[in-house]
């Protein structure tokens, strides 16, 4: 089996993510590996939706008014049993 990609314009860190979960599912018994499978679909259903860090929109800072009260004490709660 082959893949193809560009190695080189991997940063160091995904490489090495992406070279420890081809070893693990190496390693994986063949039992395994249609739950392998099905969970590494949950998570790449999981990550499809989501939005790059660089494509959220970005809220304007604001500021909330408001005032303190007083603090109150409550009575404690007590469980019969």
């Amino acid at each position: 089996m082959s893949f193809r990609t560009d190695w080189n314009r991997l940063p160091r860190t995904t490489l090495i993510a992406l070279l420890k979960c081809l070893f693990i599912l190496q390693s994986l018994p063949e039992s395994a590996l249609e739950e392998a499978a099905d969970e590494l679909k949950g998570i790449a259903d999981f990550y499809s939706d989501r939005f790059p860090q660089a494509n959220l929109p970005t809220i304007p800072a604001s500021s909330i008014k408001g005032k303190l009260k007083s603090a109150k004490v409550r009575p404690p709660i007590v469980l019969e049993s």
